[in-house]
């Protein structure tokens, strides 16, 4: 699947799943950025294939990651189903995780554990912190960063709109600092 596929499968799921949904465009502009990477996630019974789109002008060379839940049988990465993705940006010694989505078909699949996994090991070289934010009433992914180590530092009041809502800020700690 070609870049553009991804894009245009990846604000499908925006719009299925955020009020707040980005467009094409504001995916792409994400992506363009040097500072972003892209992680996309592939299923197929039981087998789930991560891909590494780094940002910057060469964003359209992608980088496979596979994660084998199902290694014994070989199969064809086009017959694998779009599953989800996750955004973020790195800078410096930090990053913030700006986007994650499953279609609704794909979950409960373990694809959204399996990116922020990949997600994780792609920053804990270099990073000391992950931070986020989520609507309040999002229970599913707060259960989730939870359970992934992170924790609640804030709130931010009345962040989002369609509904208004608090935002809470989560933090994971990735490695002491010196």
């Amino acid at each position: 699947m070609d870049v553009d596929s991804l894009i245009e499968n990846i604000a499908d799921i925006e719009s299925r799943t955020f009020s707040d949904a980005w467009s094409s465009e504001s995916i792409t502009d994400s992506i363009e950025q040097d500072y972003n990477v892209l992680f996309v996630a592939f299923w197929l019974d039981g087998d789930i294939r991560i891909k590494v789109i780094m940002g910057g002008p060469d964003y359209d060379k992608v980088n496979d990651t596979h994660i084998a839940i199902d290694k014994d049988n070989y199969v064809d990465e086009e017959d694998y189903i779009f599953a989800g993705y996750l955004m973020a940006n790195v800078i410096i010694d930090e990053s913030e995780l700006l986007r994650i989505a499953v279609s609704q078909e794909m979950q409960r699949k373990g694809i959204g554990r399996a990116l922020m996994k990949e997600y994780f090991d792609y920053i804990s070289p270099s990073c000391v912190r992950s931070i986020l934010e989520v609507r309040q009433s999002n229970i599913k992914a707060r259960r989730l960063y939870e359970a992934l180590g992170y924790d609640n530092i804030s709130v931010r009041k009345e962040y989002y709109n369609s509904p208004v809502e608090d935002a809470i800020i989560y933090e994971c700690k990735l490695s002491d600092a010196d």
